[in-house]
């Protein structure tokens, strides 16, 4: 019999206490890998939300780390950017989370500017596009018509007003397929916000480089004291929900780390004292003391991994289960790298390697004849 096929007997004689420590490990590992794809899931949401729509730089309020950047009047702000060289359009967006019914979670609702190139990766499902930018009709994406109940020619109140739903549309972006669309002129009136927009999107023409994008953010810096212009992962960086959620992750990892090392170093432990006469046999028998560490390590190894294995399959699981909740829904689209993964794994054996090695060290160091007088 190999090391190995020894390590797995000994956990197999304690099937109790082997499952006990391989579940607390498993939802250790379960909560850091559904906290962190939820973390980096909403960043990604929100990052491929701006992509999708061929946003080069985004002008907000310097100060504004809200979840949904603070609004502020575009018509100063707005000419002085469509004079900056190498600048296409410049397209204001105001966003804000709102209830448009009593049986569903609040949507986010957007309001873009009429016409502008924001609506131009939308894929229209089904119904028809407004008609200009004062028609009071609104567009749902497939998941907001799916929570929502909602399909074209239905009506959809939203803070106190009917509008018509004109159609179904589909983008790249969760978010935006979790959401309400309407003409900005409209979300201004009903968010009481005349003027007022969340962020300023610029599309840069064919012809600009990385440098002119860079010269455009110091312009703004010099020329418009209070605001910046930053890039979609920027602005998402620095967004005060984003980062909670990765400290609350970064904690979770800390908390699951020492917990998990404590259960396989209590675990370990008491099967040693368990197995005093066990290893002093095999001490007498001519075991080496690096085979005895070699073996204890080797068990709490096994336990980690299992932990380790079942927890990622939990996490996975487990956020799956909240994306799909109806609260959740379009808002978030988890993200699991192959790197995090491993990343996630490798953390399961170090925790099976600092939970075993003082109990390995200590069976290694047990006399034989003192070992053997254990009852």
């Amino acid at each position: 019999m190999n090391l190995l096929h020894f390590a797995l007997d000994n956990l197999y004689r304690r099937p109790a206490r082997t499952a006990l420590t391989v579940s607390a490990i498993a939802l250790g590992i379960a909560a850091v890998v559904a906290l962190t794809g939820i973390a980096w899931g909403f960043e990604a949401s929100w990052q491929k939300a701006n992509d999708a729509r061929g946003t080069d730089l985004i002008v907000t309020r310097a100060s504004s780390e809200n979840t949904m950047p603070s609004p502020f009047r575009a018509d100063k702000v707005q000419p002085v950017l469509a004079a900056l060289p190498h600048v296409r359009e410049v397209v204001g967006l105001l966003s804000e989370m709102l209830s448009v019914s009593e049986d569903a979670p609040p949507v986010f609702v957007f309001g873009w500017v009429y016409g502008s190139y924001l609506w131009e990766h939308l894929k229209l499902v089904d119904g028809r596009w407004p008609a200009d930018g004062s028609e009071p009709v609104v567009m749902v994406g497939v998941l907001a018509s799916e929570m929502l109940h909602k399909k074209t020619g239905d009506a959809l109140e939203i803070e106190g007003r009917s509008f018509q739903v004109a159609g179904v549309f589909e983008s790249n972006a969760v978010v935006e397929n979790g959401a309400v669309l309407m003409t900005l002129g409209l979300a201004q009136q009903i968010t009481d916000k005349p003027g007022k927009v969340n962020v300023l999107n610029i599309k840069m023409d064919a012809s600009a480089s990385d440098a002119d994008l860079d010269k455009i953010k110091l312009q703004v810096r010099q020329t418009l004291p209070g605001f910046v212009a930053i890039t979609s992962g920027e602005l998402v960086g620095k967004n005060a929900l984003v980062r909670i959620s990765k400290a609350m992750s970064n904690a979770t990892i800390l908390i699951a780390g020492l917990v998990g090392a404590l259960v396989v170093f209590n675990t370990m432990l008491m099967s040693i004292n368990e197995r005093t006469r066990e290893i002093g046999i095999l001490l007498a028998l001519g075991w080496q003391r690096r085979t005895i560490i070699r073996l204890i390590v080797s068990e709490a190894l096994l336990l980690s991994l299992a932990g380790g294995l079942a927890g990622i399959v939990l996490g996975v699981g487990l956020t799956w289960g909240l994306e799909h909740l109806e609260v959740m829904r379009g808002k978030i689209d988890a993200v699991f790298s192959m790197s995090f993964m491993i990343a996630v794994l490798g953390l399961s054996v170090f925790l099976g390697i600092c939970g075993g090695l003082y109990p390995a060290f200590k069976a290694a160091r047990l006399l034989p004849s003192a070992a053997l007088r254990q009852e």
